[in-house]
């Protein structure tokens, strides 16, 4: 039987903007760091796939924010911002890596 959430559907509760956030900047981050530690070449196609991965995520976070601003405080609005910037950043570091290759 799935338990009650608010708004008085069924199911199991919705992970909260801020927790999306902080995973989405956790991977993220991660992704950038292990990259500049590793030694052996990445091929070109898992560039590519961390670009669209850094672009799409930050874009999804952005787009929920506009469509349902009233499921955001403040603070779950700020780290929304830090992944977006940290979205484009990471996004033009993988590109330039992805160009610097040929």
């Amino acid at each position: 039987m799935m338990p009650s959430v608010a708004g008085g559907g069924t199911g199991l509760p919705m992970i909260p903007p801020t927790g999306m956030a902080i995973a989405a900047l956790t991977v993220m981050l991660w992704l950038i760091w292990s990259d500049t530690i590793r030694t052996a070449r990445t091929p070109a196609i898992l560039y590519a796939l961390r670009i669209a991965l850094f672009v799409i995520v930050a874009g999804i976070l952005l787009l929920n924010r506009i469509r349902y601003p009233f499921l955001f405080s403040s603070t779950a609005t700020t780290l929304v911002v830090v992944v977006a910037l940290v979205g484009a950043g990471g996004a033009a570091y993988f590109a330039r890596r992805l160009v610097r290759r040929g």
